[in-house]
């Protein structure tokens, strides 16, 4: 566990929200140019006259960069502290966004610029999580990571309502401008504003090297619980975010409109629901985030399974009922988990060991959504949701019975 010391939190208390508003503005910003890439598809697709799934490859180039490079920028974060690094990372995709506006003349040059968006978008997650658990103590952080986590659907809705408007209306190279700008103003917020604390006791630690560290957060027990229950949920939701929509179309018959409109308002419960679960979890249940965990992960895969158990035609509200509890399971469930890797690690590591288990649960996010397509197309979408479902349950399960000691807060 790394608590913060006793005189830090006396002498940092009146500034915390301070530094949570500076981390959660950094997030949105992030969140702001990263989701759009997703968001954009469609524009470069018309754009280069090439299909949906060679414009789809932005994505993949995105992701793919993130994923090689989140384990090394997690150690700069360690070893020189997140103001440093998450600030010219947000340089990074100012001038990888600037730069696609700017040369990409075709598909190729895009995948280019779009893989230094990722590579460099790397930093932010873990850099901010560093940053509540060194400023916060632990009876606030459940609160602090909520907030800041939430700013991730908050991000990809500002993207929703800012980006294609500007690249209908002024062309797709105004909107990576306008992604430039806000991310130039997310490094100069995070570079300016945000303050390390405890500044010549990191900087006596050096990070653990990745065996060290897989021993050292192996040695509470409930660490690779967690973890596998968190890719099996990483899974589960982008899966959903991925599938719902035709599922909620075909599969239920609502059609598209509707199915979209649905979808829309699973999300918006989602943003409030990852501030609130793990504040609730911490003042209902102290000491019993990992019990938390695992009921929340039951939830939201109990609420799928009904989901998937209703017949085409069933009743509106029923549809919207389920879907709102499935936004608030299984999407906040995020900031929980984040915090119980994060307490997990080693005080010289932090970064590094979110940076392993973000990776890792990256990885379950490409993975699933083909996957769930895969077996839809051979066998159904009632195989799909049970491959979905039951790993989810059987590691929640698991996770209760396991003894784990009490989490601080």
């Amino acid at each position: 566990m790394t608590p913060l010391p006793a005189h830090a939190a006396a002498t940092t208390r009146p500034i915390i929200w301070a530094i949570l508003a500076v981390a959660v503005g950094t997030q949105t910003a992030g969140s702001i140019v990263a989701q759009g890439v997703y968001i954009l598809v469609p524009f470069w697709r018309d754009a280069f006259g090439t299909s949906l799934a060679s414009a789809s490859l932005a994505v993949t180039a995105m992701n793919a960069a993130q994923i090689a490079t989140m384990v090394a920028l997690g150690r700069a974060i360690d070893r020189h502290g997140e103001r440093l690094v998450v600030a010219l990372a947000m340089l990074g995709m100012a001038a990888s966004t600037a730069a696609a506006a700017l040369f990409a003349d075709g598909l190729a040059g895009l995948l280019i610029a779009m893989a230094a968006l990722g590579g460099t978008y790397a930093a932010v997650q873990p850099g901010g999580t560093r940053a509540i658990l060194r400023w916060f103590p632990p009876e606030h952080r459940s609160l602090a990571t909520g907030f800041r986590q939430g700013a991730v659907p908050f991000g990809t809705m500002a993207a929703a309502a800012l980006l294609p408007y500007l690249a209908a209306v002024h062309g797709w190279r105004t909107a990576l401008w306008a992604a430039t700008i806000i991310s130039l103003l997310g490094a100069a917020l995070f570079g300016l504003l945000y303050r390390e604390p405890d500044q010549a006791a990191g900087s006596a630690e050096q990070p653990l090297a990745l065996r060290p560290l897989l021993r050292a957060v192996g040695a509470n027990p409930s660490f690779w619980p967690v973890l596998r229950l968190g890719i099996a949920m990483s899974a589960f939701q982008f899966t959903v975010t991925a599938h719902l929509i035709g599922y909620l179309a075909e599969g239920l018959g609502y059609g598209l409109v509707w199915a979209a409109g649905l979808f829309a308002g699973l999300q918006a419960v989602g943003i409030p629901a990852r501030v609130l679960l793990a504040f609730a979890c911490d003042r209902l249940f102290p000491g019993r985030r990992v019990d938390c965990f695992a009921v929340i992960a039951l939830f939201a895969a109990g609420t799928a399974a009904l989901l998937a158990l209703l017949p085409a035609g069933a009743p509106l509200p029923m549809v919207a009922a389920a879907l709102a509890v499935l936004g608030l399971f299984g999407i906040g469930w995020f900031p929980l988990y984040l915090l119980l890797i994060a307490e997990s690690a080693p005080r010289s590591s932090i970064a590094s060991t979110v940076a392993f288990a973000t990776t890792l649960c990256m990885v379950a996010m490409a993975a699933g959504p083909f996957l769930f397509g895969l077996i839809t197309d051979h066998a159904g979408y009632g195989a799909a949701w049970t491959a979905l479902i039951l790993p989810v349950c059987v590691l929640a399960a698991a996770l209760l019975r396991r003894r784990a000691p009490a989490q601080p807060g």
